[in-house]
């Protein structure tokens, strides 16, 4: 499963959120200059965010975004069901009598897939995510979305 842009930049946009989550309100210009992100672009992605209620914002000195609720409550197969639209989740129907042996295979194989997935994007948190890079960070790895 490949994501987009606009859900891989979204997903790195959020994890800084989480990060800062105690602190405030980070602007979006910080945010693009940090995770190198196109402002214009990024921008839309934060708007988006904030219409589906993840994040909000303030106008003004000492505004900008931040999370609308705890990291632990945003799992992160809302924000890529948000970001990327439902689509990406949905598993192939079958069509039993025009499916050769091998569609039929190849549809099990990418059922198993997106499930498995699935799984993975709704039992993980935010703040999961979030610890998971600033462990890597630590340790001298980074990780990159």
């Amino acid at each position: 499963m490949l994501l987009s842009k606009r859900t891989q930049y979204g997903l790195r946009a959020m994890v800084c959120f989480a990060d800062a989550y105690e602190r405030g309100f980070l602007q979006a210009r910080e945010l693009s200059h940090r995770e190198k992100l196109p402002p214009k672009f990024l921008e839309a992605i934060l708007s988006t965010l904030t219409r589906a209620n993840y994040l909000e914002s303030r106008i003004g000195a000492g505004g900008g975004y931040r999370l609308a609720r705890p990291p632990n409550d945003i799992m992160l197969g809302e924000i890529v069901a948000r970001l990327e639209g439902r689509r990406l989740m949905q598993t192939q129907r079958a069509t039993p009598h025009t499916e050769r042996a091998g569609e039929c295979a190849i549809r099990i194989i990418h059922s198993h897939l997106t499930e498995a997935v699935r799984k993975v994007l709704d039992t993980t948190s935010l703040a999961d995510l979030a610890e998971q890079v600033a462990a890597q960070s630590r340790s001298g790895q980074m990780y990159f979305i």
